[in-house]
């Protein structure tokens, strides 16, 4: 997991070289966006929301939350599954806030936390990076990082990539705690983006490991 993570940066930093010389591109901060997506797979099904709104403009103080559920295929509750971040950011300069929130699963109740927060947006790139420490009962540092690259077709159409990634280490036993690797390939028509998805969860320090393969269908405001 540690390698895909190191990846994702090495992936972020190519990307984010080569929008940065693009003639239409440049660093903003500019989030104001919801999207929803419900991926249909061959072991379970599972449905996001996130929301990212500056709701103090001329402070820039925003809000991003992060929901997910998951649910097997199976009438069996021990694949069922519910993850929350929400925080409140506060944006200092090019991209960079500090931000603090809570975070919520199904296993592990309410836990809070504070953290950095990166945000890159560009005509074909957004990269979202947030590194952080919850410091309530266990004490835990993760890593979230979400890149979604989408070069344009045409007017209407272009293509649409993601890849989201998480890792949760605990620190009083030192061990791995909860991490994933969600990817997304496929078009996006105006607000719709649809194609072929996987997901890859693993768990607790022995990495207990879940794959899912199937299809996604996406819709941004």
């Amino acid at each position: 997991m540690k390698k895909v993570y190191f990846l994702c940066l090495l992936m972020a930093a190519a990307f984010s070289t080569q929008d940065l010389h693009a003639q239409e591109s440049r660093t903003k901060f500019n989030p104001g966006t919801i999207s929803v997506e419900e991926m249909v797979g061959d072991k379970r099904q599972f449905l996001q929301l996130m929301v990212n709104k500056v709701f103090v403009e001329n402070k820039k103080i925003g809000l991003l939350s992060i929901s997910s559920y998951a649910a097997g295929n199976k009438a069996n509750q021990v694949d069922n599954e519910f993850q929350n971040t929400t925080l409140i950011y506060h944006h200092l300069f090019k991209g960079i806030s500090i931000n603090s929130g809570a975070g919520f699963t199904s296993i592990e109740g309410l836990k809070n936390f504070v953290g950095l927060q990166y945000m890159y947006q560009s005509k074909t790139l957004s990269l979202i990076y947030m590194p952080s420490y919850y410091f309530i009962n266990n004490h835990k540092i993760s890593n979230f990082a979400l890149i979604e690259y989408m070069p344009a077709l045409n007017k209407n159409w272009s293509v649409y990539s993601r890849l989201q990634l998480h890792y949760n280490h605990d620190l009083e036993n030192k061990s791995h705690f909860r991490s994933y690797a969600y990817s997304r390939l496929g078009f996006t028509y105006k607000y719709f983006s649809f194609g072929i998805a996987h997901n890859f969860d693993r768990y607790d320090a022995d990495k207990n490991t879940k794959n899912n393969y199937g299809v996604f269908l996406k819709i941004t405001m």
